[in-house]
């Protein structure tokens, strides 16, 4: 599966788009797929992990016994690694096959960056990842007693599949459903009533949208009707903004989808990079609409209704 798998890799959206985000304590973290240049960076991480043998007996004890481990990882695996601008390399994630639908995960942080979003974010991705790869089903084992860690993993979607009242629980991700449930594109999920402001228009404008219909951000658009930003709720909460044009407020780094691009890609950034809203373009870049959380979330619930109806005849 390795050599399937890495071979594979270079079409992935983390192979293309590395993921960057901020944790919990304000800082910078980027999720990549794991180099040779850092191949004993991520061997010193897990040398250095304390204590020793503390889930599910790993890191294992002795150094030899965890660099082989650890190099077994990186042999056989597909690995992700959390990247910190000033610490290197702080987690890692690794995906091994079971066979050609089921793979096994695994994810270790260093103890000093848990509980800060890092191993939220490298098993988001890790699912993303396993997806693209065709697999069906994410396997992990995790112990009763790390109640963190089942957290992260149900948080994610995984369900358990053992009795909590053992020692270790098993889990499982269905990423065939996932799938189905995320094939739909854009275009057929999005909003096309969607307001639009030029940045010459004054910010008071679309302060009264906001609080009109309820919106959180709304695009900018240049006389053509091409994206040239956002303005957002939260731009406005300066009050001497409120006194501007929009050209001086918005931001103009703007995220867009196309109308053709899967869902799975509009949850993939509203999960990590915040986003409450997104413009949708068409093939000349026009605006054509906006999909935001409720969106996919009526999506969700349309589904649940169709498999009632199917249900019930």
């Amino acid at each position: 599966m390795a050599d399937r798998a890495k071979a594979d890799l270079s079409r992935t959206t983390i192979h293309n788009f590395p993921h960057a985000f901020i944790n919990k304590r304000a800082r910078p973290i980027l999720v990549s797929p794991l180099t040779e240049d850092r191949h004993a960076e991520l061997l010193k991480m897990h040398l250095a992990y304390r204590p020793r043998n503390s889930f599910s007996g790993l890191p294992p004890l002795t150094d030899r016994a965890c660099t082989d481990w650890a190099q077994g990882m990186i042999d056989t695996g597909v690995n992700l690694v959390a990247l910190s601008f000033t610490r290197g390399v702080v987690g890692h994630a690794a995906l091994f096959s079971i066979d050609r639908s089921v793979c096994e995960y695994m994810v270790v942080v260093r103890p000093r960056f848990q509980k800060i979003g890092i191993g939220t974010e490298l098993t988001r991705c890790v699912i993303q990842l396993a997806g693209e790869l065709d697999f069906e089903k994410i396997v992990l084992h995790v112990e009763t007693r790390n109640v963190v860690a089942r957290h992260v993993y149900e948080k994610c979607g995984f369900r358990q599949d053992s009795d909590p009242a053992a020692g270790e629980i098993d889990m499982s991700f269905d990423l065939a459903l996932r799938r189905s449930a995320t094939e739909a594109v854009v275009r057929d999920v999005m909003n096309t009533r969607v307001a639009s402001v030029h940045p010459e228009t004054p910010c008071k404008i679309p302060l009264m949208v906001f609080l009109a219909d309820n919106v959180a951000a709304v695009p900018v658009t240049d006389p053509q009707g091409k994206v040239t930003g956002i303005l957002s709720m939260s731009d406005l909460l300066v009050e001497a903004n409120i006194h501007k044009m929009v050209r001086d407020v918005q931001t103009r780094g703007v995220v867009t989808l196309h109308e053709t691009e899967p869902l799975s890609k509009a949850i993939c950034l509203f999960q990590s990079w915040k986003l409450r809203c997104i413009p949708v373009v068409d093939a000349r870049g026009n605006l054509v609409g906006v999909v935001d959380r409720r969106d996919v979330l009526a999506h969700y619930m349309d589904r649940c209704a169709g498999s009632v109806r199917r249900a019930e005849t």
